[in-house]
């Protein structure tokens, strides 16, 4: 049974532990931005869309404002 099904939309597993850790360090998020953080770079997603300034300014994920 799935939680959540939307059409054309897929849940994507969370990124490994260490690389949260890793981004988060190098970042200075908070762990649910790191993870958020972790599983775009893990899963090749370079764009996001957010109110969370906080996931500004890394290197290798753009966000969109809202």
């Amino acid at each position: 049974m799935k939680l959540i099904e939307i059409p054309d939309c897929t849940v994507l597993p969370n990124a490994r532990y260490s690389e949260m850790i890793e981004i988060m360090r190098k970042f200075n998020l908070l762990p649910n931005d790191a993870i958020i953080a972790a599983t775009c770079k893990a899963w090749g997603i370079t764009r996001i869309a957010t109110f969370d300034a906080d996931l500004e300014g890394i290197g290798f994920l753009n966000s969109v404002d809202l």
